[in-house]
This record gives structure tokens, sequence and C-alpha cells, in this order.
């Protein structure tokens, strides 16, 4: 009878997990991000983070400015800026610059993209703090796995909620990586320290596809958006993603030479079903929406299907 007893236990819990899972899963929303220097799309009813400047600073800060030839209704502006702008130039000058950047737009959110550094941190987190009380709008950053592993080395952002860019966490220019934009076991060596980090998350997960090539194991250029068929007659495969070219010929509108090696990184939907399920059991409930990296790639797979489980 004790064993009937603890059997009914055990099932009983199991099927409470599977009910808060799936009422997890049906909860979520998904958007996507609009990374071009241009936007001319009509009638987009997803919901979208689209880039409108970019940041750097060489000799001198350098803004550039996306083209918005069509502005949907509704969306979130989002602006990259480089590490080395947070190193070298201070927080008031990028936020003044992102004031006057922004000012033909109405909005509600403002995200904020940088891949911050421990020698840039105190000058970011100032930047953060500016904005959000200059603006007085809900304010977000992307944040890295690393910086959520060593969250007390690298801080947490002031801001609203922190989006998990949860791709690009292998070296791409490593001869040996497996596959630079998404690869879980490299991600599981990151899954600490979730339940103490106290920003709020939502996840950003890739849908596009690249080639890196490679001379003498150097990596040279990447090529975005290369499908598997577009190794034509002119490569050969040599392992499972690795194409060797047999003849120097153009490729992608590139002059590549004899010999010269690609890595081709994609994404299938197995793999994004686990990394999703892997942050469900990491966010501890914190998450409600998954925003996908591109708007151009959105048709690649089922997403209402993918992220519902159904």
């Amino acid at each position: 009878m004790k064993k009937i007893l603890i059997i009914l236990a055990i099932g009983f819990l199991v099927a409470i997990f599977m009910f808060i899972k799936n009422q997890k899963k049906e909860n979520l929303t998904f958007s996507f991000y609009h990374w071009e220097n241009s936007f001319k799309e009509k009638n987009i009813k997803e919901k979208l983070y689209i880039k409108v400047l970019d940041i750097a600073y060489s000799t001198k800060l350098e803004i550039v400015k996306s083209n918005l030839q069509e502005k949907p209704k509704d969306f979130i502006p989002v602006v990259y800026i480089t590490n080395e702008t947070m190193q070298n130039v201070d927080f008031s000058l990028v936020s003044n610059a992102i004031i006057q950047g922004l000012k033909n737009y109405e909005f509600d959110e403002l995200q904020i993209d940088c891949d911050w550094s421990g020698s840039s941190q105190s000058n970011y987190f100032k930047l953060l703090e500016d904005l959000k009380s200059k603006l007085n709008k809900t304010l977000s950053a992307t944040i890295r796995l690393h910086q959520i592993k060593y969250y007390t080395k690298t801080g947490v952002p002031p801001v609203d909620y922190g989006v998990l860019m949860y791709y690009n966490m292998s070296n791409i220019s490593d001869f040996n990586t497996k596959n630079s934009i998404l690869d879980n076991d490299i991600a599981k060596k990151y899954h600490y320290n979730f339940e103490n980090y106290k920003l709020k998350l939502k996840l950003a997960l890739p849908l596009y596809s690249q080639a890196i090539q490679f001379r003498e194991n150097k990596a040279l250029s990447i090529f975005e958006g290369v499908e598997e068929k577009d190794f034509d007659s002119n490569f050969t495969k040599i392992s499972d993603n690795l194409y060797k070219v047999l003849n120097s010929t153009y490729f992608q509108g590139r002059y590549v030479y004899k010999d010269d090696v690609f890595r081709f990184e994609d994404i299938d939907e197995k793999e994004l079903k686990i990394a999703l399920n892997d942050f469900l059991k990491l966010s501890n409930n914190r998450f409600d929406e998954v925003i996908f990296y591109t708007l151009k790639y959105k048709n690649k797979f089922d997403l209402e299907k993918l992220i519902k489980g159904k």
C-alpha cells in the first residue's frame, strides 16, 4: 500500500510539473528583431524590435542611423553600441547622441544592445541610468550568457528587463568550433546563477544561417544567409558541416580560392526546442516572450508551433 501511495504521489507531482510547463508555453508570445540598415516592409503585423542607431568609436564617436522608409505603428527602437565606445567615450556624450538620434521617433520603450566588459561596466551602467532618467521610458538591455554566470563580476544592468541573446556563444573564428550560432552543449556550461539573477528576462533565439570562410585554418569572411544547397559542384563535403573549394570561383558574389574551407552553420528546429526548454527550466517563470533574430527569416519554421510545443 505504501509503495502504491508513493507511486501515486510521484505521478501527481509529474502531472503538476507538466501542467505548469505547458501553461508557461501557452503564455509565450513571439516577436522579431529587424537588424538591417533600412526598413521598407509594409503592413507588418508582428511585434518588432528595430535597430535604429549604430554607435561606434575609432578616433571619434561614429553614429549611423537606419533608414526607416516605413515606420510600423508600434515598434521598439534598438540602439547598438560597441564596447569600445563605452571604454573610450563618456556616458553623457553617448546619452546625448542617442537622445538626438531618437528625436524623430515616437516610442514607449527603448532597448540598448552592448556587450559590455569589466573596463566599460561603470560607464555603460551610468549611461543606462541617464537614459532611464531623461527619457522616462521602459528600458531594456541585451544580456549574454556569461554575464549571468559571472554576474557578481559583470554586474546587473539598471534596466526594467533584459533580453538573453541565446546565440553567438562560441568563437566564430576558431576552426574547430562546431556551430558558433547555437551550440546547446556550450550553452549548458553557462547555466549557472539564473536563480540569483534578479532581472526579469526575455529570450532571443536565432533563425539565420551562415558560412565562415577559412584559409589555412584562419577565418577570413562571413557569408550570411547561405543554404546547404549553395555548395555546388565547385565544393566537396569533407565533414558534417565543412566544405572545401575544388576550383577557384565566385561564391555569393565574392571570389574564393581553391582549398578554402567553409564551415556551414545553420539552425534546426530540434536545437531551437532544446534551447527554449532549457531556458524555461532556468528562467523560473520570469519569461514571457521569445524574440527571433531576424524578421527576414520568419517563415523558416512554424514558430507558433515551435514555442507552444504543439
